[in-house]
């Protein structure tokens, strides 16, 4: 639902009187309630980067003109 930042590596916050926890400072919030508790903690913002788009298919490399040799084979 949405992505949470933290200063904190492993920030706790309850909801509901249950535990949750940061893993290396980001947690995605499932919930309404989740995201309405994490939108009032000072440590945790939300995370609005984009994800880096990655390519589905690598690029061919370009093909290179090869050079005719020098001596001629022709005699």
């Amino acid at each position: 639902m949405a992505k949470y930042k933290s200063r904190y590596p492993e920030l706790s916050f309850y909801v509901d009187g249950v535990e949750r926890k940061f893993s290396g400072g980001v947690y995605e919030a499932k919930s309404a309630v989740e995201v309405a508790v994490l939108n009032r903690l000072s440590d945790a913002e939300p995370d609005t980067e984009e994800p880096a788009q990655v390519d589905e298919e690598p690029k061919a490399p370009t093909p290179t003109k090869r050079k005719a040799n020098a001596t001629s084979s022709a005699k």
